[in-house]
């Protein structure tokens, strides 16, 4: 009898010893062999200044390389606080051009797209105090050590009892589970297209002609995922109405350049009054493809391996002595580039 308590005894001084092990071990880990390390930040959980900062870079980039999917991305990535933010730089630009700054904010809210509510990262939170930051971290490895203390106490009973060793599996997987497992999920999905493009578009350009600006003409190059360039496209003015300054705009020219083919495709974006007039028409189908520029109207340029897609996203003529909707006020065309050959 006194030997099975003299047994007894040691095993719950194996079980405290081993938790006692495993919560020294659990803290040596956590505090010094592998500390908790915050990475990959996002801007949303900047301080208010560093956002400014954030959201005033992106804006200058913007200005230079009119990546409008790259714009929306950055602005959206500020959360809840990405409109609080553009407004106190529209207030005051600072270092930043005050039409860039414009412009950005046009390109942004016409997507509308609802960004979740996200605290403010500036806002003081108090910081978290020794035992909120150590009762966690003991309490795991409190657990785990008593987990420890269970496991060398079913081992031990099943050696007694010759039962099978721990990690042995059960059963065996049935073939070809795992394989199915692992191809789940990897189904390659189509990509999204955009509007008439066969392909994925690489590249998303955006331009905004406003009245005023007689030596508009803006164009963009169109390059593989590796950078090889592939071509280029842009927007100009096509012809003018009227006579004085600043100079009437009553149609603009939509080009594509594919190095791989010997013609620049061209067509031409005209306004309401030109277009409607017979003689005007036939003179600008020379230059390319007259078509009645309207807000929402789709155009396809294609060469041999690029295609172009342009939509007028927003579109105003302008008043005065000249006839009604003969000329443009402001007019913002999106260019999406795409290879017909697959060119990632």
């Amino acid at each position: 009898m006194d030997k099975i308590k003299e047994l007894a005894q040691r095993k719950w001084v194996i079980v405290g010893a081993a938790a006692v092990a495993g919560l020294l071990l659990g803290v040596l880990y956590a505090w010094a062999i592998n500390p908790v390390k915050w990475v990959d930040g996002t801007p949303v959980n900047l301080r208010e200044d560093y956002q400014t900062d954030f959201l005033s870079a992106a804006i200058d980039s913007y200005s230079v390389n009119r990546d409008v999917d790259l714009a929306v991305a950055r602005y959206q990535s500020l959360g809840a606080d990405g409109a609080t933010i553009l407004a106190g730089i529209q207030a005051d630009p600072v270092e930043v051009n005050p039409a860039a700054v414009a412009d950005f904010a046009a390109t942004v809210n016409l997507y509308e797209v609802p960004v979740a509510t996200t605290p403010r990262s500036g806002t003081a939170r108090p910081a978290p105090s020794a035992a909120q930051v150590l009762l966690p971290v003991c309490g795991v490895t409190l657990v785990l050590g008593l987990l420890l203390a269970g496991v060398v106490l079913i081992r031990g009973r099943g050696a007694r009892r010759g039962a099978r060793p721990m990690g042995q599996p059960d059963l065996e997987t049935p073939p070809g589970l795992e394989l199915e497992s692992e191809a789940e999920g990897r189904v390659p999905r189509p990509a999204a297209r955009a509007g008439g493009l066969d392909r994925p578009p690489l590249a998303t350009f955006r331009t905004t002609y406003t009245l005023g600006d007689d030596l508009y003409d803006d164009s963009f190059s169109i390059e593989s995922g590796n950078g090889d360039f592939l071509g280029e496209c842009g927007v100009g003015i096509g012809d003018l109405i009227g006579v004085g300054d600043p100079k009437k705009v009553s149609a603009f020219e939509v080009w594509l350049f594919d190095k791989n083919d010997i013609q620049t495709v061209t067509k031409v974006l005209m306004s309401r009054y030109t277009f409607q007039d017979e003689a005007t028409r036939n003179r600008m189908a020379a230059k390319g493809d007259p078509i009645l520029g309207e807000p929402g109207a789709v155009v396809v340029l294609e060469t041999a391996s690029l295609q172009v897609e342009a939509r007028i996203v927003d579109q105003s003529y302008g008043g005065g002595a000249l006839p009604a909707e003969s000329f443009f006020e402001r007019m913002t065309i999106e260019l999406r580039a795409a290879s017909k050959l697959g060119v990632d």
